[in-house]
Protein backbone atom coordinates (compact mmCIF):
# COMPACT_ATOMS: atom_id res chain seq x y z
CA UNK A 1 0.00 0.00 0.00
CA UNK A 2 1.30 2.98 -1.02
CA UNK A 3 -1.50 5.42 0.35
CA UNK A 4 -3.69 5.64 3.22
CA UNK A 5 -7.31 6.80 2.02
CA UNK A 6 -9.72 8.33 4.35
CA UNK A 7 -12.52 8.34 2.01
CA UNK A 8 -11.96 10.48 -0.93
CA UNK A 9 -8.39 11.68 0.54
CA UNK A 10 -5.22 9.75 0.46
CA UNK A 11 -1.89 10.34 2.32
CA UNK A 12 1.04 8.59 1.40
CA UNK A 13 2.53 6.40 3.56
CA UNK A 14 5.71 7.67 3.38
CA UNK A 15 4.43 11.12 4.73
CA UNK A 16 2.55 9.57 7.36
CA UNK A 17 5.66 7.69 8.49
CA UNK A 18 8.30 10.06 8.33
CA UNK A 19 6.14 12.94 10.44
CA UNK A 20 5.61 9.86 12.82
CA UNK A 21 8.99 9.08 13.32
CA UNK A 22 9.96 12.94 13.67
CA UNK A 23 7.31 13.11 16.38
CA UNK A 24 8.06 10.04 18.57
CA UNK A 25 12.07 10.78 18.54
CA UNK A 26 11.88 14.14 19.43
CA UNK A 27 9.43 12.95 22.14
CA UNK A 28 12.23 10.21 23.03
CA UNK A 29 15.35 12.88 22.79
CA UNK A 30 13.19 14.91 25.02
CA UNK A 31 15.76 14.94 27.95
CA UNK A 32 18.54 14.81 26.09
CA UNK A 33 21.51 17.76 25.21
CA UNK A 34 19.27 20.86 24.71
CA UNK A 35 21.63 22.39 22.10
CA UNK A 36 21.90 18.86 20.33
CA UNK A 37 18.22 18.47 20.39
CA UNK A 38 17.58 21.45 18.65
CA UNK A 39 19.76 21.16 16.05
CA UNK A 40 18.45 18.03 15.54
CA UNK A 41 14.91 19.36 15.58
CA UNK A 42 16.12 22.53 12.59
CA UNK A 43 17.88 19.44 10.62
CA UNK A 44 15.15 16.94 10.41
CA UNK A 45 11.60 19.79 9.84
CA UNK A 46 14.40 21.53 7.11
CA UNK A 47 14.78 18.15 5.44
CA UNK A 48 10.84 17.32 5.52
CA UNK A 49 10.03 21.24 4.37
CA UNK A 50 12.61 21.13 1.54
CA UNK A 51 11.85 17.61 0.58
CA UNK A 52 8.01 18.17 0.16
CA UNK A 53 8.35 21.75 -1.62
CA UNK A 54 11.16 21.32 -3.59
CA UNK A 55 8.49 19.42 -6.11
CA UNK A 56 7.68 23.03 -6.84
CA UNK A 57 10.88 23.19 -8.37
CA UNK A 58 11.35 20.26 -9.90
CA UNK A 59 7.35 19.86 -11.18
CA UNK A 60 6.58 22.90 -12.06
CA UNK A 61 4.77 22.48 -15.27
CA UNK A 62 2.91 19.89 -13.45
CA UNK A 63 2.01 22.07 -10.44
CA UNK A 64 0.94 24.75 -12.24
CA UNK A 65 -1.59 22.62 -14.13
CA UNK A 66 -3.02 21.08 -11.08
CA UNK A 67 -1.73 22.93 -8.01
CA UNK A 68 -3.45 20.74 -5.58
CA UNK A 69 -0.74 17.91 -6.78
CA UNK A 70 1.37 19.77 -4.24
CA UNK A 71 -0.52 17.57 -1.59
CA UNK A 72 -0.18 14.53 -2.78
CA UNK A 73 3.94 14.21 -4.33
CA UNK A 74 7.10 15.76 -3.51
CA UNK A 75 10.49 16.77 -4.95
CA UNK A 76 11.18 13.06 -5.44
CA UNK A 77 15.04 12.12 -5.70
CA UNK A 78 15.97 15.29 -6.69
CA UNK A 79 14.07 16.57 -3.71
CA UNK A 80 15.76 14.60 -1.58
CA UNK A 81 19.30 15.31 -2.70
CA UNK A 82 18.27 18.67 -2.19
CA UNK A 83 17.11 18.08 1.16
CA UNK A 84 19.95 16.39 2.15
CA UNK A 85 22.47 19.55 0.85
CA UNK A 86 20.53 21.50 3.05
CA UNK A 87 20.78 19.29 5.85
CA UNK A 88 24.61 19.45 5.72
CA UNK A 89 24.78 23.23 5.49
CA UNK A 90 22.94 23.38 8.39
CA UNK A 91 24.80 20.83 10.32
CA UNK A 92 28.25 22.62 8.90
CA UNK A 93 27.04 25.85 10.43
CA UNK A 94 25.45 24.64 13.67
CA UNK A 95 27.82 22.45 14.94
CA UNK A 96 29.14 23.50 17.54
CA UNK A 97 28.00 21.73 20.60
CA UNK A 98 26.26 19.00 18.90
CA UNK A 99 27.02 15.82 20.62
CA UNK A 100 27.43 13.11 17.95
CA UNK A 101 26.05 9.61 19.85
CA UNK A 102 22.61 12.03 20.51
CA UNK A 103 22.85 12.54 16.79
CA UNK A 104 23.07 8.95 15.62
CA UNK A 105 20.93 7.07 18.49
CA UNK A 106 18.43 10.13 17.59
CA UNK A 107 18.61 9.19 13.19
CA UNK A 108 18.46 4.73 14.24
CA UNK A 109 15.29 5.67 16.19
CA UNK A 110 13.65 7.65 13.63
CA UNK A 111 14.37 5.09 11.20
CA UNK A 112 13.66 2.25 12.82
CA UNK A 113 10.23 4.06 13.45
CA UNK A 114 9.76 5.00 9.71
CA UNK A 115 11.29 1.62 8.58
CA UNK A 116 8.60 -0.50 11.22
CA UNK A 117 5.72 1.97 9.37
CA UNK A 118 6.48 1.82 5.88
CA UNK A 119 7.29 -2.07 5.47
CA UNK A 120 4.10 -3.26 7.76
CA UNK A 121 1.98 -0.80 5.37
CA UNK A 122 3.20 -2.25 2.46
CA UNK A 123 2.76 -6.04 4.00
CA UNK A 124 6.41 -6.61 4.13
CA UNK A 125 6.62 -8.54 7.56
CA UNK A 126 9.83 -10.03 7.31
CA UNK A 127 11.54 -7.00 6.96
CA UNK A 128 8.27 -5.35 9.73
CA UNK A 129 9.81 -7.67 11.88
CA UNK A 130 13.19 -6.92 11.89
CA UNK A 131 13.13 -3.04 12.02
CA UNK A 132 10.26 -4.08 14.97
CA UNK A 133 13.58 -6.25 16.76
CA UNK A 134 16.33 -3.45 15.88
CA UNK A 135 13.55 -1.04 17.18
CA UNK A 136 13.23 -2.76 20.51
CA UNK A 137 17.15 -3.27 20.85
CA UNK A 138 17.82 0.69 20.51
CA UNK A 139 14.99 1.72 23.63
CA UNK A 140 16.87 -1.47 25.45
CA UNK A 141 20.57 -1.19 25.07
CA UNK A 142 21.98 0.99 22.26
CA UNK A 143 24.71 -0.26 20.04
CA UNK A 144 26.00 1.48 17.13
CA UNK A 145 26.45 -1.39 14.77
CA UNK A 146 22.25 -0.74 14.53
CA UNK A 147 22.98 2.05 12.42
CA UNK A 148 24.47 -1.22 10.12
CA UNK A 149 21.96 -3.14 10.40
CA UNK A 150 19.36 -0.54 9.43
CA UNK A 151 21.05 0.47 6.51
CA UNK A 152 21.24 -2.65 5.18
CA UNK A 153 17.56 -3.62 5.54
CA UNK A 154 17.62 -0.45 3.54
CA UNK A 155 19.76 -1.08 0.88
CA UNK A 156 18.21 -4.60 0.38
CA UNK A 157 14.86 -3.21 -0.09
CA UNK A 158 15.70 -0.06 -1.88
CA UNK A 159 18.67 -0.44 -3.46
CA UNK A 160 21.21 2.00 -4.08
CA UNK A 161 19.10 5.03 -5.95
CA UNK A 162 16.93 5.51 -2.50
CA UNK A 163 17.01 8.89 -0.69
CA UNK A 164 16.95 6.72 2.54
CA UNK A 165 19.94 4.62 1.66
CA UNK A 166 21.85 7.91 0.41
CA UNK A 167 21.41 9.66 3.45
CA UNK A 168 21.49 6.82 6.31
CA UNK A 169 25.15 6.81 4.05
CA UNK A 170 26.41 9.90 4.89
CA UNK A 171 24.81 9.21 9.21
CA UNK A 172 27.26 6.16 8.36
CA UNK A 173 30.04 8.65 7.01
CA UNK A 174 29.68 10.84 9.96
CA UNK A 175 30.44 7.61 12.11
CA UNK A 176 33.19 6.45 10.75
CA UNK A 177 35.12 9.96 10.47
CA UNK A 178 34.13 10.69 14.64
CA UNK A 179 34.94 7.22 15.52
CA UNK A 180 38.27 5.92 13.30
CA UNK A 181 37.46 2.64 13.93
CA UNK A 182 38.73 0.34 11.42
CA UNK A 183 36.40 -2.57 12.51
CA UNK A 184 33.21 -0.03 11.46
CA UNK A 185 34.68 0.30 7.71
CA UNK A 186 35.23 -3.60 7.24
CA UNK A 187 31.71 -4.41 8.90
CA UNK A 188 30.40 -1.33 6.48
CA UNK A 189 32.15 -3.21 3.33
CA UNK A 190 30.42 -6.69 4.77
CA UNK A 191 26.83 -5.33 4.90
CA UNK A 192 27.31 -3.70 1.48
CA UNK A 193 28.59 -6.60 0.06
CA UNK A 194 25.92 -8.59 1.18
CA UNK A 195 22.86 -6.79 0.83
CA UNK A 196 23.85 -6.19 -2.50
CA UNK A 197 24.65 -9.93 -3.07
CA UNK A 198 20.61 -10.52 -0.94
CA UNK A 199 19.20 -8.11 -3.73
CA UNK A 200 19.93 -10.61 -6.54
CA UNK A 201 17.60 -13.34 -4.42
CA UNK A 202 14.36 -11.51 -4.31
CA UNK A 203 11.37 -13.72 -4.45
CA UNK A 204 9.47 -13.76 -7.76
CA UNK A 205 6.98 -11.56 -8.25
CA UNK A 206 3.07 -13.35 -8.04
CA UNK A 207 0.50 -12.44 -10.42
CA UNK A 208 -3.23 -12.02 -9.99
CA UNK A 209 -5.63 -13.12 -13.16
CA UNK A 210 -8.12 -10.20 -14.09
CA UNK A 211 -10.89 -10.02 -16.85
CA UNK A 212 -9.66 -9.29 -19.86
CA UNK A 213 -10.37 -5.38 -20.41
CA UNK A 214 -12.84 -5.30 -23.52
CA UNK A 215 -14.00 -1.29 -23.59
CA UNK A 216 -15.19 1.57 -25.77
CA UNK A 217 -13.28 4.38 -25.59
CA UNK A 218 -13.83 8.08 -25.79
CA UNK A 219 -13.32 8.25 -29.62
CA UNK A 220 -15.86 4.77 -30.16
CA UNK A 221 -13.32 2.64 -30.83
CA UNK A 222 -13.24 -0.50 -29.48
CA UNK A 223 -10.34 -1.71 -27.33
CA UNK A 224 -9.57 -5.18 -26.84
CA UNK A 225 -6.67 -5.77 -24.12
CA UNK A 226 -6.35 -9.23 -25.72
CA UNK A 227 -5.24 -7.99 -28.85
CA UNK A 228 -2.59 -5.74 -28.20
CA UNK A 229 1.07 -6.57 -28.57
CA UNK A 230 2.99 -4.48 -25.51
CA UNK A 231 4.86 -6.51 -22.81
CA UNK A 232 3.25 -4.08 -20.09
CA UNK A 233 -0.12 -2.21 -19.79
CA UNK A 234 -0.66 0.28 -17.08
CA UNK A 235 -4.16 0.88 -16.05
CA UNK A 236 -5.45 3.51 -14.48
CA UNK A 237 -9.02 3.60 -12.80
CA UNK A 238 -10.33 7.36 -11.97
CA UNK A 239 -13.41 9.66 -12.23
CA UNK A 240 -13.12 13.38 -12.70
CA UNK A 241 -14.43 14.90 -9.83
CA UNK A 242 -11.71 13.04 -7.40
CA UNK A 243 -8.96 15.69 -6.18
CA UNK A 244 -6.38 13.78 -6.31
CA UNK A 245 -6.78 11.91 -9.76
CA UNK A 246 -6.92 15.81 -10.92
CA UNK A 247 -3.69 15.81 -9.01
CA UNK A 248 -1.79 13.28 -10.68
CA UNK A 249 -3.03 13.71 -14.36
CA UNK A 250 -0.45 15.66 -15.45
CA UNK A 251 2.09 13.14 -14.37
CA UNK A 252 -0.09 10.63 -16.33
CA UNK A 253 0.21 12.89 -19.91
CA UNK A 254 4.20 13.25 -19.19
CA UNK A 255 4.97 9.59 -18.68
CA UNK A 256 2.48 8.95 -21.98
CA UNK A 257 4.43 11.32 -24.03
CA UNK A 258 7.52 9.20 -22.91
CA UNK A 259 6.45 5.87 -22.93
CA UNK A 260 9.12 3.49 -22.08
CA UNK A 261 9.03 0.28 -25.37
CA UNK A 262 7.16 -2.15 -24.88
CA UNK A 263 4.75 -0.48 -22.42
CA UNK A 264 1.39 1.18 -22.73
CA UNK A 265 -0.90 3.41 -20.58
CA UNK A 266 -4.62 3.34 -20.71
CA UNK A 267 -7.29 5.40 -18.44
CA UNK A 268 -10.27 3.57 -17.28
CA UNK A 269 -12.97 5.90 -16.68
CA UNK A 270 -15.64 4.66 -13.80
CA UNK A 271 -18.59 6.65 -15.71
CA UNK A 272 -20.92 4.82 -13.47
CA UNK A 273 -19.71 6.60 -10.41
CA UNK A 274 -18.91 9.94 -12.44
CA UNK A 275 -20.55 12.98 -13.68
CA UNK A 276 -21.44 12.27 -17.30
CA UNK A 277 -19.57 12.36 -20.72
CA UNK A 278 -19.04 15.88 -20.49
CA UNK A 279 -17.29 16.51 -17.49
CA UNK A 280 -15.18 13.89 -18.75
CA UNK A 281 -14.67 15.50 -22.14
CA UNK A 282 -13.71 18.91 -19.80
CA UNK A 283 -11.38 16.73 -17.98
CA UNK A 284 -9.43 15.97 -20.65
CA UNK A 285 -9.29 18.71 -22.50
CA UNK A 286 -8.29 20.79 -19.51
CA UNK A 287 -5.19 18.11 -19.24
CA UNK A 288 -4.48 17.37 -22.65
CA UNK A 289 -4.74 13.75 -22.31
CA UNK A 290 -3.68 12.28 -25.39
CA UNK A 291 -3.50 8.10 -24.34
CA UNK A 292 -6.52 5.91 -25.05
CA UNK A 293 -9.60 6.67 -21.83
CA UNK A 294 -12.13 3.41 -21.85
CA UNK A 295 -15.14 3.83 -20.86
CA UNK A 296 -16.62 1.43 -17.70
CA UNK A 297 -20.57 2.63 -18.14
CA UNK A 298 -21.51 -0.04 -15.93
CA UNK A 299 -19.09 -0.91 -13.64
CA UNK A 300 -18.05 -4.04 -14.81
CA UNK A 301 -14.82 -3.44 -14.76
CA UNK A 302 -14.48 -1.65 -11.42
CA UNK A 303 -15.85 -4.30 -9.45
CA UNK A 304 -14.10 -7.50 -11.82
CA UNK A 305 -10.58 -5.00 -10.47
CA UNK A 306 -12.03 -4.92 -6.88
CA UNK A 307 -11.53 -1.07 -6.89
CA UNK A 308 -12.75 0.06 -3.89
CA UNK A 309 -10.59 3.60 -3.89
CA UNK A 310 -9.55 5.85 -6.58
CA UNK A 311 -7.58 6.73 -8.29
CA UNK A 312 -5.84 3.28 -8.20
CA UNK A 313 -3.09 2.34 -11.00
CA UNK A 314 -2.89 -1.82 -12.12
CA UNK A 315 0.01 -2.77 -13.78
CA UNK A 316 -0.90 -5.89 -16.35
CA UNK A 317 1.82 -7.96 -17.79
CA UNK A 318 1.38 -9.32 -21.46
CA UNK A 319 -1.00 -11.79 -20.42
CA UNK A 320 -3.22 -9.82 -18.84
CA UNK A 321 -2.58 -10.66 -14.97
CA UNK A 322 -2.31 -8.27 -12.24
CA UNK A 323 1.42 -7.64 -11.37
CA UNK A 324 0.94 -4.77 -8.89
CA UNK A 325 -1.27 -2.38 -8.01
CA UNK A 326 -1.32 1.48 -6.42
CA UNK A 327 -3.57 2.88 -4.65
CA UNK A 328 -3.61 6.48 -5.06
CA UNK A 329 -2.48 9.59 -7.36
CA UNK A 330 1.17 7.94 -9.23
CA UNK A 331 4.06 10.17 -10.23
CA UNK A 332 5.75 10.09 -13.52
CA UNK A 333 8.72 8.51 -11.78
CA UNK A 334 7.34 6.38 -9.93
CA UNK A 335 5.61 5.19 -13.42
CA UNK A 336 8.83 5.26 -14.93
CA UNK A 337 9.88 2.83 -11.64
CA UNK A 338 7.21 0.58 -12.21
CA UNK A 339 7.97 0.03 -15.91
CA UNK A 340 11.96 -0.72 -15.46
CA UNK A 341 10.99 -2.94 -12.43
CA UNK A 342 8.77 -5.52 -14.55
CA UNK A 343 9.94 -5.05 -18.09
Amino acid sequence: MTYLTLGQFSIPISWLAFLLAIIYSDFRNNNKDDTTNKILNRLLWSYLIVWKFSYILFAWPSFRLSPISLLYFDGGLKGHLLAILTMTILLVKTHRGFIWEVGWKYWARFMAVFQLISYSFSEHWLLALTSLILFIMIEWKWKLWILFAQWTILLWSAGWGDPFVIAHGMVLISLLIKQRNNHHITLVIILSLLATALTDIRTLTSTTERLPIDLMTTTNERYNLSEQEQQLTIVNFFATWCPPCQAEMPHLQKFADNLPHGVELIGINLADRDHGPEALQAFMSKYNVTYPILLDERDDFGQAYRIKAIPTTVILNEEGQELERIIGPVSEQRLHELAKKYQ
